[in-house]
């Protein structure tokens, strides 16, 4: 009977069916004992229909005797009607119309709903509602969809379905609004929003009207307006900001509720999406010229391919039906140029295309044909065993590599022993980029870095090691591989070439990305909904397969080094007594700072810490402990070396002579010119930066001797030393090369010297090698500081300064071109250097919120284009108090900042 089909759809639950009727769904009686009720009366069998909202929805096509629920499985869902307030089935055809299948079908909405694919209506925020769980462990974590688990238990718990929408808040706020939480959410969706209420405290949806005059021309709610136009558009959220008044000594930020918190958090990771979408969109990359045979036949029959004696590269490739594509490849393929020294094997899956028998008929072509499909893993392992070649070259059948591309990886294999494997540049036909190697997430999930962007970009033009490159075409040395190629538990695909690298990686070999090695890969993506869920099931398995077996290999991959920049002029000096008066130190600018404008937060003064000395090897152990505990690996202590005299050394003399104050650290040496304006120019100079020949064998015998300690910071065993304003020096070049044989002649394997990216090094784009260093750092927020639109109510008499925009600062710092050589990403907490420039000073309207997301973004950054243990993270600064930079607890924010820090490392070790 009909409704007996309809109710053993997957959109009905057989448990809540079995709780509500007592019987199976697959029993005649038990659908009859649910038909006996009037259709009024039915009860609930599955948490995705509201059969009120339904019936109230669709009043006009409804009669009192008809079942809305049969009547949405049967006609409703074709007409895209809503089923839920939280289901929008026009929203999710609009952004993808084939989520819903063509024509649109249950089993096709259920797949949306159960893996996640897209998000079921503008209020409901699948990414947003897992946040709210600890992670893997957490025990409260939906096994299921996340809209199955927000509906059966998530809003009687109190999670919310996006960062606005608090029920309970909602609840107490509107009178008219049910006291239960699931009851109160549907209430808002449903009418509270088309009455003009706020679907919480960080939301006014008053204010929003108020502020753009479209929101009322387009008739939609005015939450809702924001979620599905206002949002996308980078508006930001209404909330009014309250003015903290004035204030003249210390002060407290005040404590903020955890849902400003969240919704502050979800505002600054949408600006940074809409700002990448932006930039995004702006690609326009030329598309490549593609070989397009206009009779596959004829063109298969004029192949040609060599038949070396003994071939140094065997190209191997997949085949199952797609005959003109795989003669298209072909033609390619003999195009490359390697000739002679290359064999071509078709790995042939049981095609049912009769054209492919044609394929047969090639010269010198190896067809391996397969009586029956074993799948793409299966296949490929069994033609593996023919390839004769030192080398092997794994291509798909859509893909058309240019010339000289397989020259290029088999050279980057042959130069260098520790590489076992490389891989192409792979561009889509349209011209953007498909993949500049790939990164692996804690979780398994792989990351195509550049997915989308300009091939042309400068990031994705330099050789460097990855985690993987994709199967699609990847050159590896067979006798890494060993006797198979993939591990069959991946069958029939899926994670199977992850797999291959991380194998190789785990025997010592190295991944290589080789940037002018060009593939074109069509990556045609099926539009059968039911194949793709089937793909999107075999994904999940065999990521939690290959998590099994390489787990804590990918979280070491992802382990990220975090170094903090180090003041040491906490303590008071011969030198400051005689210019700035007796006891000076930072602390004296500290204190006497006070705000400039209405809502100004300063002085920034300690408060864990209290204001110490850095002399003292107690103090040094505290900052240590705490450093560590917050995830903080170093110091990069700043340097201060004028040729006939050093400053400011007693702090690093102090941690060198105590061994057992547990933090590693490096020296970045400081070559400025002192002067009472604190800006390193040569107005009122107090002391002059000389580069004569006994001061650069100076410096570099103190980074040398600095080196010397155990708890030095090295990359690939080479000790760091920074110099943070290296075209100041008169030939870095040289400086470079006396610093270099300064550390072999005292028994290091080198030194690893990375200048700073300050002053005028901002936005140089200069080769680290042009200079003799090894890589950049950035250092935040020189050269890309955004101005604040806000308005100022300067109460400072003669104030003249800057303020910044935090957010749209972080964002220019986010979203900007990558660069053709190791720059390690840098943040800033905060910065006001107004305790210096009291007058003229700068400011940002920093937070912890924004800062933890912008921590996240740059760890992202560091997956994408960094490797092994050049993995880091500067942060600019663990205690620049009197520039407003500093890590350390303050009186005002506490250890939020380090809590921010600690925070996004955390995130990002488990996805």
């Amino acid at each position: 009977m009909r409704a007996h089909r309809l109710l053993c759809s997957r959109f009905i639950s057989e448990d809540l069916f079995r709780q509500q009727i007592g019987g199976p769904r697959s029993e005649l009686n038990a659908v009859m004992h649910y038909l006996s009720h009037k259709p009024q009366a039915r009860p609930p069998v599955t948490p995705f229909f509201d059969a009120a909202y339904y019936r109230a929805l669709n009043a006009d096509i409804l009669g009192t005797d008809d079942d809305p629920l049969l009547h949405f499985l049967e006609a409703g869902l074709a007409a895209l009607r809503a089923p839920h307030p939280l289901i929008d089935l026009r929203y999710i055809a609009s952004q993808d119309p084939l989520l819903l299948g063509t024509p649109p079908s249950i089993d096709a909405l259920m797949d949306l709903l159960d893996f996640n694919l897209a998000a079921p209506s503008p209020y409901f925020d699948p990414d947003f509602y897992s946040t709210q769980f600890g992670g893997p462990g957490d025990e409260a974590a939906p096994d299921d969809g996340p809209l199955h688990h927000f509906l059966t238990t998530g809003a009687a718990d109190g999670r919310k379905p996006n960062a606005w929408l608090d029920a309970a808040w909602y609840s107490r706020s509107n009178a008219l609004a049910p006291p239960d939480l699931y009851g109160a959410t549907r209430h808002f969706i449903i009418l509270g929003d088309r009455e003009g209420h706020s679907p919480g405290p960080n939301f006014d949806s008053s204010l929003y009207q108020r502020r753009y005059a479209d929101v009322a021309e387009s008739g939609l709610p005015p939450f809702l307006h924001y979620l599905v136009r206002g949002r996308p558009a980078g508006r930001p959220v209404p909330i009014e900001q309250p003015i903290a008044p004035p204030r003249a000594a210390a002060s407290t930020i005040q404590p903020t509720d955890a849902a400003t918190l969240v919704a502050a958090d979800a505002d600054m990771r949408q600006r940074i999406a809409v700002a990448r979408a932006r930039r995004k969109d702006a690609v326009a990359a030329e598309p490549p010229l593609l070989l397009v045979s206009e009779n596959p036949t004829l063109d298969a029959r004029a192949l040609r391919f060599a038949k070396p004696i003994r071939p140094r590269v065997s190209v191997l490739i997949p085949v199952f039906n797609e005959f003109a594509i795989t003669v298209e490849c072909l033609m390619a393929l003999a195009a490359s140029g390697l000739g002679a020294r290359m064999e071509v094997i078709l790995a042939d899956d049981a095609s049912t295309d009769p054209d492919n028998a044609i394929l047969g008929q090639i010269k010198n072509l190896n067809v391996i044909r397969h009586d029956a499909n074993l799948g793409f893993l299966r296949s490929c392992n069994e033609a593996f065993r023919h390839c004769r070649g030192d080398y092997v070259l794994l291509l798909n059948n859509d893909t058309q590599v240019q010339p000289g591309a397989i020259r290029l990886l088999l050279e980057s294999l042959e130069s260098n022993p520790s590489i076992a494997a490389a891989g192409p540049k792979l561009i889509y036909p349209n011209g953007r980029l498909q993949e500049a190697g790939c990164a692996i997430r804690p979780n398994g999930e792989s990351i195509m870095v550049g997915l989308f962007a300009d091939p042309a970009e400068p990031g994705y033009n330099r050789d460097r090691d990855v985690a993987y490159c994709s199967g699609a075409a990847l050159l590896v040395r067979k006798s890494a591989v060993g006797e198979t190629l993939f591990d069959e538990i991946y069958q029939p695909a899926y994670c199977e070439d992850t797999d291959l690298c991380l194998r190789l990686h785990n025997a010592g070999h190295r991944i290589r990305y080789i940037h002018r090695a060009t593939v074109i890969h069509h990556l045609s993506v099926s539009t059968n909904r039911d194949s793709q869920a089937r793909k999107l099931r075999g994904i999940a398995r065999n990521q939690h397969r290959l998590m099994q077996n390489w787990g804590s290999l990918i979280r070491a991959m992802n382990e990220v080094r975090v170094l903090a920049f180090f003041l040491p002029q906490f303590h008071p000096t011969p030198e400051n007594d005689l210019w700035w008066g007796k006891g000076f130190t930072e602390w004296t600018n500290v204190a006497k700072a006070c705000p400039s404008f209405a809502g100004h937060y300063q002085p920034h003064l300690p408060a864990d810490l209290g204001f110490y000395d850095l002399r003292l090897a107690e103090t040094l152990q505290a900052q240590a402990a705490l450093a560590r505990r917050y995830g903080v690996e170093g110091f990069v202590v700043y340097h201060y070396n004028f040729g006939n005299k050093r400053m400011l050394h007693r702090p690093l003399a102090t941690l060198r002579a105590n061994p057992d104050i547990d933090i590693s650290f490096c020296l970045c040496w400081a070559n400025e010119n002192w002067t009472r304006h604190w800006d390193g120019g040569s107005r009122e100079m107090l002391i002059e930066q000389l580069y004569n020949d006994e001061t650069i064998a100076s410096v570099i015998a103190d980074a040398i001797d600095a080196a010397s300690d155990p708890r030095a910071i090295t990359v690939g065993g080479r000790p760091m030393f920074l110099v943070y304003r290296p075209l100041k020096i008169p030939d870095p070049r040289q400086f470079a090369a006396q610093c270099r044989d300064g550390f072999t002649r005292a028994g290091f394997a080198g030194v690893h010297l990375v200048y700073v990216e300050s002053m005028e090094a901002v936005d140089a784009q200069i080769r680290p090698e042009d200079i003799g260093f090894d890589a950049s750092v950035e250092f935040p927020p020189h050269g890309r500081a955004a101005p604040s639109t806000a308005a100022t109510d300067i109460i400072k008499d003669g104030w003249a300064g800057y303020r910044y925009d935090y957010a749209d600062t972080v964002i220019n710092f986010t979203v900007r071109d990558s660069v053709p050589y190791t720059r390690y990403p840098a943040v800033f907490p905060s910065w006001d250097n107004t305790a210096r420039q009291p007058s003229y000073g700068s400011s940002f309207d920093a937070t912890p919120e924004a800062f933890r997301v912008y921590a996240e973004e740059k760890i992202d950054e560091i997956r994408a284009f960094l490797d092994g243990d050049e993995r880091f993270l500067f942060v600019n600064a663990w205690n620049e108090w009197a520039e407003g930079a500093h890590l350390e607890p303050d009186t005002g924010f506490g250890h939020r900042w380090l809590e921010a820090l600690r925070d996004a490392i955390e995130a990002k070790r488990v996805a």
